[in-house]
């Protein structure tokens, strides 16, 4: 089956601020199989429709295993200014893949908007698992601006694709599959188990965000380290957090994962406040250049 495709054309995301200070908030576990599960995390079925970048697919290899010439290609792939398209088209790849193992679902079974958005993030976990693997291996070569680009530009592709699904810009790129809110609603006041399923798809999307909040917390702390001008850096990385604390405020407006009353204060916690304490040096640096001319 043909799915719908998410256009590759730049967006522009909603400008509304979030504080830069992230709260603490306790990360909930609660599995389920909303749809058929992936043929494997590293084994996702490759589709003819679906173009398959470079990107991922030297991700895909360092998922299964580290070696120091992948690493190279890696760092190679992702400096070019093309990458935020290459993870874009990670992501459309992932909602593809989502959409051949749910797309015959029917009736009560089709996917929440919330349990679609959870799918999404199941098929980008061999991401996480390439960078886990990276930064267990022992290798010769500095990783943590690559990294940091490149889980950035997933989390800033991520919730892009939900922004453009929830406002539901298109009619053609809707799926046929998933529930809409109205159906929601109306599936709801027949049956609590869609109460049930809402809850426990916040509780994944959660889980997942989570694995991914501590793997980013430990790129950034790699990529500080490795960084001979890591205090020129930190304004930067501020800005990064900045963007990333827009990012976690839209994708809780739209979900209610990490609470929609905190305003996404309650996810990538800490990586964000790694950030935070580097984004600090900049204006340590700051007082102190003026102190010295007074």
């Amino acid at each position: 089956m043909a799915s719908p495709r998410t256009p590759t054309n730049k967006r522009t995301r909603s400008s509304q601020s979030a504080s830069s200070e992230p709260s603490r908030k306790k990360l909930c576990t609660n599995a389920r199989t909303a749809c058929p599960p992936p043929v494997g995390e590293l084994e996702s079925p490759i589709k003819a429709t679906a173009p398959v970048s470079i990107l991922e697919k030297t991700l895909r290899r360092l998922a299964t295993s580290v070696d120091l010439a992948t690493v190279r290609t890696l760092k190679n792939v992702a400096s070019v200014d093309e990458l935020p398209l290459l993870v874009q088209t990670i992501i459309e790849h992932a909602q593809e893949l989502v959409a051949e193992r749910c797309h015959k679902l029917k009736g009560k079974r089709k996917l929440l908007q919330g349990e679609l958005y959870v799918e999404w993030l199941y098929e980008c976990e061999y991401i996480l698992t390439a960078i886990e693997n990276i930064l267990h291996a022992k290798l010769q070569t500095t990783v943590g601006r690559t990294l940091f680009s490149i889980l950035f530009q997933l989390v800033d592709e991520y919730v892009s694709a939900v922004d453009r699904y929830q406002d539901g810009w298109s009619y053609e790129a809707r799926y046929d599959w998933v529930m809409s809110l109205v159906e929601e609603a109306n599936a709801a006041s027949a049956s609590s188990t869609i109460d049930a399923r809402s809850a426990d798809a916040v509780h994944d999307a959660e889980t997942q965000l989570g694995r991914l909040d501590k793997i980013l917390q430990r790129v950034v702390l790699r990529f500080k380290a490795e960084s001979i001008d890591h205090k020129r850096l930190a304004g930067v990385v501020g800005m990064k957090e900045e963007a990333l604390a827009r990012a976690c405020c839209l994708l809780s407006e739209q979900t209610g994962f990490g609470d929609a009353d905190e305003m996404g204060f309650g996810l990538l916690v800490n990586s964000r406040e790694a950030m935070l304490q580097w984004k600090s040096l900049a204006s340590n640096k700051a007082k102190s250049a003026r102190q010295a001319h007074t």
